[in-house]
């Protein structure tokens, strides 16, 4: 038998060591990767189970269920907000067993009193889902990589040495050729990359759009959300990681068009007074609260906030715009000249992350002064009346750079953040737990599973109950990308008669349905240039492109697009226009799109299967390090095996295995190893259902 405590941490961050039902099960699930749901990643949790509606309870959850003692308290901090999970930890025997979150789940009356609240405890790395919410990636900053986007900033990041951001030889919209022999006509959507002596020919080089290093999108996640990931596997030594770049594609066709630039001189306005901002006075009546870290304003509750930014220019002759943004998406603006007030109203205020710039098309310079002040508006006798304004901004100065700017949070592909790791851990096969110092560890799973330590649990095994089942309920595992609808990825899709990428792990005549694992990208199948002046089609240059068509050849815009990008140099020279009319400087350097690190068939791919490499040009050349055979066979062969079983056996653990193990760990039983798929454990008296599998490699 053992003793278990819960502590939760209260407003003022003290533990409280709350009451519990003496005979109350408390069983907690421990899953690091479950055969059934193998792309999920998992963590502790335990089902619903009581406290008991306790003076000591009581005081922790404020009385939750008397919603009249929650609105005549008048310090906010005091309230308990069920909405919000709570840092708590769960000791046995008074030793520390896990820390993670609990959840207020409801209130159980008897003749009118409390008489029971319902929680769940959750393991930390959970918290992820929750922390991160619907946040976009648009919401992360990341304008220490903002760029001009003029002609000259466009070809010096394609033709340099690969940085953090970077011009990738992708195009939007038209088709690249090389023909040595016959200028292509400019009009009928193909750019012939082959300098002309005399015609103006060439890459339009608007057809270009930013690169972004995937690892500092993990960078500005890690400092948004104040978050420490491990080092194991996101690091800059590890290429397969740190050389993988997204592309700053958030709409169809030209930056230049539609709402992504929407003038083509832009400055943000981001220059803000730090703090939380809510009302001091009667707090009951108003649920929100804005903070400001000094150049976004984060909204949580939509009710009674209303925003005024001011902006100044002296010249009354130069037209001007202002913009709100709300997680990178335009939704108010404001045009004029003089003196422009933007004005977002209770009720045209979201939840989210909100920026503001301030933008011209006029070439004249433009230096404007801004203040914003936000007014806290409380309910009182049916009228809304002003409570608080607070000043955001004061006397703050801007000047607008006389170029066109690309903005990564108005550029970066729409995605949710918690979509873009989970894409990650999928990609890569990455398991995630949060060890004692609150570093978030990821590794992948063989190497999870590499270090361990055995456990002998043979002794504690209830003999009387088990079952053997076959390990895996499925004939087939797919692995695939769910963008697939590029013009070249559906075009050897119907050369081949099969999808581009995928990998498909089939089970000799199992039974069973079939599982897919789909990451949340495009995956492009790139193309390299040969000379079509070469009749016989075998003269090949070093120009490999991407091209983001659909399979009419329109603009397409798909989902958000990773690829390695790897620089040419003293390559095939390729023409580069500004223009119909304009040339500009030919190069023989630039970056080309890869699926592999590396543009050789030996080096390790993002395609799921093994693949022929795009650059080689030779079927023979195949790409075989790809993702699955890199970082899911080991797993999904062992499972497949016809030795391998599901185990299910009973046993009662005591406190030094329950207390120390893993779940890379080995349980022994009769000398015979296993690894561990799940344990669910009743915490009073160590009573624990194990799933196990075979350690094929004992």
């Amino acid at each position: 038998m053992f003793v278990v405590q819960l502590y939760i941490q209260d407003n003022d961050g003290s533990d409280i060591r709350v009451d519990m039902f003496k005979d109350e099960s408390v069983s907690i699930t421990q899953t690091i990767q479950d055969v059934r749901d193998i792309a999920s990643v998992y963590t502790d949790f335990t089902r619903t189970f009581s406290l008991p509606a306790s003076s000591t309870n009581n005081k922790i959850f404020k009385h939750y269920y008397n919603s009249d003692i929650v609105s005549r308290t008048n310090v906010l901090s005091s309230d308990f907000d069920a909405r919000v999970r709570r840092s708590a930890r769960i000791e046995l025997n008074h030793t520390p067993f896990k820390k993670g979150k609990i959840r207020l789940d409801g209130v159980n009356m008897k003749d009118g009193k409390p008489y029971t609240y319902k929680i769940t405890f959750f393991g930390e790395t959970v918290s992820l889902p929750s922390l991160l919410g619907d946040d976009k990636l648009s919401s992360l900053d990341l304008s220490a990589f903002d760029q001009d986007y003029d002609a000259s900033t466009i070809r010096t990041r394609l033709i340099s040495t690969v940085y953090h951001i970077l011009t990738p030889l992708i195009s939007h919209t038209r088709r690249l050729v090389y023909n040595s022999d016959d200028p292509t006509d400019l009009s009928d959507n193909i750019d012939n990359l082959h300098p002309h002596a005399t015609d103006v020919q060439g890459l339009l080089i608007t057809e270009l759009k930013y690169a972004l290093r995937v690892h500092k999108i993990i960078e500005a996640i890690q400092t948004k959300y104040d978050l420490t990931f491990s080092d194991d596997f996101f690091n800059t030594t590890n290429t397969i990681y740190y050389n993988l770049f997204m592309w700053l594609h958030r709409k169809s066709g030209d930056v230049g068009s539609g709402s992504q630039v929407a003038e083509p001189y832009v400055q943000s306005l981001n220059t803000f007074n730090t703090g939380i901002f809510r009302p001091t006075t009667n707090p009951d009546s108003y649920s929100s609260t804005v903070v400001s870290d000094g150049t976004t304003l984060s909204v949580s509750g939509t009710d009674n906030i209303d925003f005024e930014i001011e902006v100044v220019h002296s010249d009354n002759a130069v037209p001007f715009t202002v913009t709100a943004f709300i997680d990178g998406v335009q939704k108010f603006s404001t045009n004029g000249t003089g003196t422009l007030i933007l004005s977002l109203l209770g009720l045209e205020v979201e939840e989210g992350d909100y920026t503001f710039n301030v933008s011209t098309t006029s070439s004249t310079a433009l230096s404007v002064t801004y203040t914003a002040n936000m007014t806290v508006l409380g309910h009182g006798g049916g009228q809304v009346s002003p409570i608080q304004t607070y000043s955001i901004a004061s006397s703050s100065s801007v000047s607008i750079a006389q170029s066109q700017s690309f903005i990564i949070s108005q550029e970066i592909p729409e995605m949710k953040t918690i979509d873009f790791l989970t894409g990650l851990f999928k990609m890569f096969n990455l398991t995630a737990y949060v060890e004692d110092d609150g570093t978030i560890k990821i590794q992948t799973l063989d190497s999870y599973y590499s270090t361990y330590n055995e456990y002998d649990i043979t002794d504690y095994i209830d003999i009387n109950e088990s079952e053997i089942n076959t390990a895996l309920p499925y004939k087939e595992v797919d692995f695939r990308y769910q963008g697939r609808d590029s013009f070249f990825s559906m075009t050897h899709e119907k050369i081949f008669g099969v999808e581009w990428w995928t990998e498909e792990y089939l089970g000799p005549d199992l039974d069973g349905t079939t599982y897919k694992v789909e990451l949340p990208f495009e995956h492009h199948k790139f193309q390299r240039l040969l000379d079509l002046s070469d009749t016989t089609g075998e003269t090949e240059t070093d120009i490999q492109w991407g091209w983001s068509a659909n399979e009419n050849q329109e603009a397409y815009i798909g989902k958000p697009l990773l690829f390695y990008p790897v620089r040419v140099t003293s390559g095939t020279t390729i023409a580069l226009r500004e223009s119909d009319t304009s040339q500009l400087a030919g190069t023989s350097n630039y970056i080309v799109r890869s699926n592999s690190v590396e543009l050789n068939e030996t080096s390790q791919s993002i395609n799921f299967s093994a693949e022929f490499n795009e650059y080689e040009l030779s079927p023979t050349k195949v790409s075989t390090n790809g993702l699955f055979k890199t970082y899911y066979r080991n797993y999904i062969s062992d499972v497949f095996d016809a030795k391998n079983r599901l185990t299910r056996v009973t046993a009662f653990l005591p406190a030094e295995i329950l207390l120390n193990f893993t779940l890379a760990d080995r349980f022994i039983i009769n000398q015979k190893s296993y690894k561990i798929n799940s344990i669910t454990t009743d915490l009073y008296n160590g009573k624990s259902e194990i799933e196990l599998l075979n350690d094929l490699d004992a």
